[in-house]
């Protein structure tokens, strides 16, 4: 019987968590025979990890004999089991060359219903995400999202990276 880490999700790469408030990825380079539009850019399909209970239980998933194979949707529509008060946006570089660069932005609750009017998709109930061929690509990104929301309200921002945080400041 085949098992999704032979196929489907033969080739994936995991992404630690940049901070620890973060969660963690597994981002799977769909086979060019799978590949679509829904994918991030026509290819990758991330999942995102909260815990290593998750990423145990996640990796059982992709291992485990299957009559038929099925999109690897284990974590997809749990909800999460962190919260947040705050927005919090975060990067992630890719840890092998080729790879995306991966965005990953958390919606306290309050912001969760007003973004899913504007269309946005919540993976987990409250987490959107987005798959960059450059880290220049990503940093445009990010930068126009802090500005969309600077335009709706005002921001107290908290750049955070590993290893240094730099002092608040308003948008």
């Amino acid at each position: 019987m085949p098992r999704l880490s032979d196929q489907l999700a033969r080739r994936r790469l995991f992404y630690p968590s940049p901070i620890p408030v973060a969660p963690s990825l597994l981002v799977v380079d769909v086979p060019a025979g799978s590949r679509g539009g829904s994918l991030c850019l026509g290819r990758y399909y991330p999942i995102i990890i909260e815990t290593e209970a998750e990423r145990d239980e996640l990796e059982a998933f992709l291992d485990a004999p299957r009559a038929v194979l099925t999109a690897p949707d284990l974590l997809d529509h749990r909800r999460s089991s962190l919260r947040a008060e705050n927005i919090l946006i975060s990067r992630y570089e890719p840890p092998e060359f080729g790879w995306p660069w991966m965005s990953v932005c958390r919606w306290p609750d309050r912001f969760v219903a007003s973004a899913r009017l504007e269309g946005m998709e919540m993976a987990r109930g409250c987490y959107t995400l987005e798959a960059f061929e450059d880290e220049h690509a990503l940093d445009d990104h990010q930068a126009e999202l802090v500005g969309s929301l600077a335009q709706r309200q005002e921001l107290s921002l908290r750049m955070i990276s590993p290893g240094l945080i730099h002092a608040p400041g308003h948008a």
